[in-house]
């Protein structure tokens, strides 16, 4: 059997897709080795799978905003978002090189799977001479043709990104922020979703649903009992920009005469009292196992990353997408172009058109429900994790 490492970041949206391909691969008696960079994230201690460190004796990287108040109110203003993507793809890059080429030598994989904006990574698997699969955690690898701050912003860094490449002998081909695997690349949707004239790259598949087979490390305690039988209307803006104090109380005004109960991701925001303030029948908490609590809820309000778009439509529920920052207006868009979800501005949206979209997305025999539930047997038929396995696995000699 083969020695596979896996890198990404802690960040959930990027590691959780993830987790069901390391399983799969330990099902077929591969050695998993992951690395996070900079740090390892916690739930991956119960994988099951190598957890790789960089060496303790390495120079600083620039400091990166990855949550709260402060990146939620950043990822608002283009110019500083545009910074921020800058430091996170290129400036910390450099003096992460020699120690993740230090952690690949030491761990001798067959092959990698990375996340294709780990730029370190990829950078390392060509100077060792490493094939490697790019496993993308978006829908920005299919870059349609939109005018977004993301596109704006990594056009501006292009030169830039080339030249570092090119400083390793490695004439990279890139999609938006990601680097493409000349081998392979996977990408968890399906036709279904992106429609059959979405611009796939070359060595691309798109493989169906990342649905972990086991649990995902991540899990925590929920109360259940406070759902009662009201439809549930669960809103979450990821884990990364959960706070979103101004939104959470338009979507409760929103939503208290309809009848429901409304679940929040509130993130530290849950453990102060402004939860207490919000009308209706509200439960916030911290963090929601998602998958689980999906199978109870009748409409989904996200942000639209592309990990909640892909359970939400392997659940077969209806999504109102407020898209905030960087890729999820692309989700944004395939969803509505498949016509399985709705769209609004989260900066324009009022109290009467999100409360309106919310009618709409919970009568049970619109066209939407129709065409998700459409999506969602095509995803139920298809195990995108496995199939990635089994071709990162293929690409050992």
């Amino acid at each position: 059997m083969s020695r596979i490492l896996i890198a990404t970041s802690p960040e959930k949206g990027h590691l959780n897709p993830m987790v069901g391909v390391a399983q799969w691969l330990r099902r077929m008696g591969h050695t998993v080795g992951w690395l996070c960079l900079p740090e390892p994230a916690p739930q991956l201690e119960h994988l099951g799978v190598e957890l790789l460190h960089l060496p303790t004796a390495r120079p600083a990287a620039p400091a990166i905003e990855t949550g709260g108040e402060a990146l939620a109110r950043l990822v608002q203003d283009e110019a500083a978002l545009g910074a921020w993507i800058r430091g996170l793809l290129l400036d910390a890059v450099p003096a992460l090189i020699p120690s993740v080429r230090e952690v690949v030598r030491a761990f001798r994989p067959d092959v990698m799977a990375l996340d294709g904006m780990q730029y370190a990574a990829v950078l390392a698997a060509h100077a060792e001479g490493i094939p490697w699969a790019g496993v993308s955690s978006a829908l920005t690898l299919l870059e349609p043709e939109l005018d977004l701050a993301l596109l704006r912003n990594v056009r501006a860094l292009a030169a830039d990104r080339q030249a570092l490449f090119a400083r390793y002998g490695f004439d990279a081909r890139f999609r938006t922020c990601e680097c493409l695997s000349p081998r392979l690349n996977t990408v968890f949707a399906t036709e279904h979703l992106v429609g059959a004239d979405a611009r796939v790259p070359p060595a691309t598949h798109l493989v169906g649903p990342s649905i972990p087979p086991e649990g995902r490390g991540d899990e925590v305690d929920f109360p259940w009992h406070r759902l009662g039988d009201k439809p549930v209307v669960y809103a979450s803006f990821g884990s990364q920009i959960s706070w979103q104090p101004e939104l959470f109380r338009l979507i409760a005004e929103a939503a208290a005469p309809l009848g429901v109960t409304l679940v929040l991701t509130a993130g530290e925001l849950a453990g102060t009292d402004f939860p207490d303030t919000l009308p209706g029948d509200v439960v916030a908490v911290p963090y929601v196992p998602q998958r689980q609590l999906l199978r109870r809820t009748s409409v989904f309000i996200s942000h639209g990353g592309a990990n909640s778009v892909m359970e939400a439509m392997t659940a077969g529920v209806p999504l109102l997408l407020l898209p905030v920052c960087n890729d999820q207006p692309v989700q944004a868009h395939f969803l509505e172009k498949a016509g399985a979800g709705r769209a609004l501005s989260p900066s324009r949206m009022t109290v009467q058109e999100c409360r309106a979209a919310l009618s709409q997305l919970m009568a049970p025999e619109s066209a939407i429900r129709s065409k998700v539930s459409a999506i969602s047997a095509a995803y139920n038929a298809r195990d995108g994790a496995r199939e990635a396995a089994e071709r990162i696995a293929g690409l050992v000699a």
